[in-house]
Order: structure tokens, then sequence, then C-alpha cells
């Protein structure tokens, strides 16, 4: 099943039920975040369990069917993975203190409080990674575009100004590697990064419900980028 026009909320209505093409739709809405979940676990206490600890949170959430309780309705699709990803950890960490005190451990030793980011709180940075898993996405596209339009060259030339723009001698270093014009190069860096803008707005909103502000989305996005 391709991704391509398919939304998130669309994919978590296609798992629901038990047909092989449900299977093949909560296959695909898994492996599509399954990148932020793992970058969420190896934030925490021991990076080396992180791919144990994902593979057991997608059992989880496919053992208890949590893509059955999402609800455009109640929120983004983004808070709701990060909820039951924050829960299943919770419920971890309760499971392996309880295991530690009946194995005789000293009380506190697996406290929360020892765990938590200096830095970021596991909302913050997930919310980063999420951002940039979004943006990451768009960009593929981007270069799926690109290639099929028969411009692979010249994306791969200027992608590293998708974020930010060039200076005016990149134009004209870009423009005699390529044999086009300075102007021509800007014309098609302005381009590619107002179709990138649009592709991140159509990703965005995939994810969230149907009343949700886009540009409200588009800024915390932004913003969420930002937090190292």
């Amino acid at each position: 099943m391709s991704s391509a026009g398919t939304t998130r909320w669309s994919l978590i209505f296609a798992a629901r039920g038990t047909s092989p093409s449900a299977r093949e739709a909560l296959e695909q809405l898994c492996a599509n975040y399954h990148p932020v979940v793992l970058a969420y676990f190896k934030r925490q206490d021991q990076p080396q369990l992180a791919d144990d600890r994902t593979q057991a949170f997608f059992l989880h959430f496919l053992d208890r069917h949590l893509h059955d309780r999402a609800d455009a309705a109640r929120g983004s699709f983004r808070a709701f993975l990060f909820t039951s990803v924050r829960n299943h950890w919770h419920e971890a960490l309760r499971g392996e203190a309880a295991r530690k005190r009946r194995a005789g451990a000293e009380a506190g030793e697996f406290a929360l409080a020892d765990l938590a980011d200096a830095h970021a709180s596991p909302e913050q940075a997930f919310d980063r990674d999420w951002a940039l898993h979004v943006l990451q996405r768009a960009r593929e596209q981007l270069e799926h575009e690109a290639d099929h339009s028969g411009k692979s060259a010249l994306f791969a030339a200027v992608q590293g100004f998708l974020l930010e723009p060039p200076e005016a001698s990149d134009y004209v270093r870009i423009g005699a590697a390529l044999g086009m014009p300075a102007n021509t190069v800007a014309v098609a860096v302005r381009r590619l990064r107002e179709r990138l803008r649009a592709l991140v707005r159509r990703e965005l909103a995939d994810t969230l419900p149907p009343a949700a502000d886009i540009d409200t989305e588009m800024r915390w996005l932004k913003q969420a980028l930002q937090n190292d």
C-alpha cells in the first residue's frame, strides 16, 4: 500500500477490522512512526534497550487495538501517539520497579526523577522528533516529485538550501555547475521552498482534526525544531 495520498487518519480508519487490507494499513501506520517512537525510547534510561522497548510498544499497540481509540475530533494524531507511548513507558517503569522491589532492590533505586533529561522534557524531545519526521517525509516527497519531473540534478544541487536560502554567490556557483543562469536557479529554489512548505502543511493537516488551525500547527513545528 502506497502512502501517497493517504492521510494518517484515513490509515487509522482503514486499519480497523480484521481484513487483509486492514492489517496492511495497520502495518504501514506502525512503520511510518517507528522512527519517532524509537527516538523517544532512546532518550530514556538505557538506549541499548530502545529497540526492544519500541517493539514492545508496537506489540502493545496491536494487542490493545489502540488505533481503535484514536479520534480525530479529540485532537491531533501526534498528541494521541505521544500519550500512548508515554503511558506505555510509565507502565513499563512501574512494572520494572515492582520487580526490583520484589527482588529486594533498595527503595527509590529506579525513581523517575533519576531518568529526567536535563535539557528537555520527554514531550519536548518527542515533539522535535515528530517535527523532524514531518519535515523528512515532506522532503522525500519533494525529491520524488523532482525525480519524476526530470529535475533530480537540480534538486541534489540545491537541497541544502530548502530551509535557509543561499547567498547570491551560491546561485552563481550552482548555475555554473548545472549550465543554468543564476536567476533561473534562484527561481527554482524559491519554487522548491514554496512546494516544501505546502507539503509540510499537507503532512501536518493529515494528523490534525478537521477544524484545526494549520497555521497554528506550522508555528508549533517551527518552534519544535528550534528546541535543541
